[in-house]
């Protein structure tokens, strides 16, 4: 169940708020004596806006710090 966060990270010394839908990790369920199971699934971020200062910039972010981001706020919600 994904629910819409909105947070601040710390990108090279740069605070931006960032906005958007967090999926929490699913853990594994072992396999049973009937073959059923799930192999569980990471964490992820789904990024709607990216802000500096009040200034939505997600359209200029490199791949780069775009991963970036994903990166802190999922650790951010662990």
């Amino acid at each position: 169940m994904s629910k819409h966060i909105t947070t601040e990270v710390n990108i090279y010394d740069v605070i931006l708020e960032v906005s958007g839908y967090y999926i929490p990790e699913e853990p594994t369920i072992w396999y049973d004596g009937n073959m059923e199971g799930y192999p569980g699934a990471p964490a992820e971020f789904e990024i709607e806006t990216i802000e500096l200062e009040g200034i939505e910039i997600s359209q200029i972010i490199s791949d780069e710090v775009y991963n970036k981001i994903i990166e802190q706020v999922i650790e951010k919600q662990s």
